[in-house]
C-alpha cells in the first residue's frame, strides 16, 4: 500500500501542490506563505517592507499631474488595477575569474597594424536572478537589473551585502499575525538553491563580458569560471499600475519599497511621433551627406594628396554617415510603435 502524504496550508488546512523546485508555496485559497523544507528558518531569507497600495496610487496620480506626455489627456486616464506582489529574488556572490581575446589596431609608419590582444581578470561580484523562470515579466527583470546597476560594497556575508543594498528583514518575522497586515501576494519561486547557483554563475558571466569585453570591438574568444560563495533568496515588493486610456491599457511598474519607477509602458503622442520623424529625417540627410564625397573624383584626389590626413579624410565621413545612418534607423524605429518604454 502507498501512502502519500498531503501537505496542507498552515493557516487555513488547505491542501497545497507543490514540486521539488517549490522553496514557499503560496496557498491557492488564502494566499498564506508557506514554507518548503522549513525555509522559514533559514538565516538567508529575507524580505523587504512595502508602501501601501494608497501610496503608489498617490505616486501614479502625481505622475500623471507632471508628466507632459498626458497634456490634455488627464481627464481621460482611468485607474483599471493595481496589483503587488512580492518577486522572489536570488542573490549571490559570485568569485570569478577569467580572460578575454579580442583584436586591436595599433598604428605603424602611417598604417593601422591588427594585433590580438588577451586580458585576464579577477572579480567579486553580487549578481542576481527573478526565481521565477515559468513565466517571463519584462517588469520583474527591470527590476533585478536596477539593484545590478545602482552600486554596491560586497561583504563576507551576502546577507550584510543586501543590509547595505535595501532594508532587508527575516523571513522569520512573518509570522500569521504579521502576515495579515501585508498587503502584496507572495509569488512562488521555480527553482532551489542548486538551480540558483548555476543561474548566478551564468549571470556573473555575462555581467564579466559587459564589463571586460571593449566596446566595437572583435572577439576572438572569451572565458569565465568561479564559485558562488553565498546565496540568499529576497523577496522584493513590485507594485504594477494598470490604467486605460483612448482605447489602449497601459502600465507603470513600481519599486515597492522605494516608491521608484521601474518600467513604464504608455502611449506614444502624436507630437513625440513628429518629433521622432524629424529627428529620423536629419539621420537620413546626414547618412546621404557624409556618403556623397565617396562618389566624388575631386575627393579622392584630395585624399590621395593629404598624405598623412589620408586616413582621417577616409574615415570621418564614414563615420558621420554612420551615425546618420543609425539615428535614422532608431527614430525610424521609435516613430512606427504605439507604446513608449522606459526603464
Amino acid at each position: 500500500m502507498v501512502i502519500i502524504e498531503v501537505l496542507r496550508c498552515e493557516r487555513c488546512g488547505a491542501p497545497l501542490e507543490t514540486t521539488p523546485e517549490d522553496v514557499i508555496v503560496v496557498c491557492p485559497y488564502c494566499g498564506y506563505p508557506n514554507s518548503y523544507d522549513r525555509i522559514f528558518t533559514e538565516k538567508n531569507v529575507f524580505f523587504v517592507e512595502s508602501l501601501p497600495k494608497k501610496e503608489i496610487l498617490r505616486l501614479f496620480r502625481e505622475r500623471v499631474r507632471r508628466d507632459k506626455d498626458y497634456l490634455g489627456l488627464r481627464g481621460k486616464v482611468e485607474v483599471a488595477k493595481v496589483e503587488g506582489f512580492y518577486v522572489p529574488i536570488w542573490f549571490g556572490k559570485v568569485k570569478g575569474h577569467g580572460y578575454v581575446r579580442f583584436v586591436d589596431y595599433m598604428e605603424k609608419d602611417g598604417r593601422k597594424e591588427k594585433i590580438i590582444r588577451h586580458r585576464q581578470f579577477e572579480e567579486d561580484s553580487v549578481v542576481c536572478v527573478p526565481a521565477r523562470r515559468g513565466v517571463y515579466d519584462i517588469a520583474v527583470e527591470a527590476l533585478a537589473e536596477k539593484f545590478e546597476r545602482g552600486g554596491y560594497i560586497t561583504f563576507n556575508e551576502i546577507g550584510d551585502t543586501l543590509r547595505y543594498m535595501m532594508d532587508v528583514r527575516p523571513i522569520t518575522e512573518l509570522t500569521p499575525e504579521r502576515w495579515e497586515e501585508l498587503e502584496p501576494d507572495f509569488l512562488n519561486t521555480d527553482f532551489g538553491k542548486e538551480q540558483a547557483k548555476a543561474a548566478l554563475l551564468d549571470r556573473a558571466s555575462d555581467r564579466a563580458k559587459e564589463i571586460h569585453i571593449p566596446r566595437d570591438t572583435e572577439v576572438k574568444s572569451f572565458g569565465f569560471g568561479g564559485e558562488v560563495e553565498d546565496i540568499a533568496l529576497v523577496f522584493y515588493p513590485l507594485w504594477k499600475v494598470y490604467y486605460d486610456i483612448e482605447g489602449g491599457t497601459y502600465f507603470v511598474a513600481y519599486d515597492g519599497h522605494k516608491g521608484r519607477e521601474v518600467l513604464t509602458i504608455e502611449p506614444v503622442r502624436v507630437w513625440r511621433k513628429v518629433a521622432y520623424a524629424l529627428a529620423a529625417l536629419m539621420g537620413v540627410a546626414a547618412a546621404s551627406l557624409f556618403t556623397t564625397p565617396y562618389g566624388n573624383v575631386e575627393y579622392w584626389d584630395f585624399v590621395a594628396h593629404a598624405r598623412q590626413g589620408a586616413v582621417l579624410a577616409l574615415i570621418i565621413p564614414a563615420l558621420l554617415a554612420y551615425f546618420g545612418f543609425g539615428l535614422a534607423r532608431g527614430y525610424g524605429r521609435k516613430m512606427a510603435r504605439d507604446v513608449r518604454v522606459e526603464r
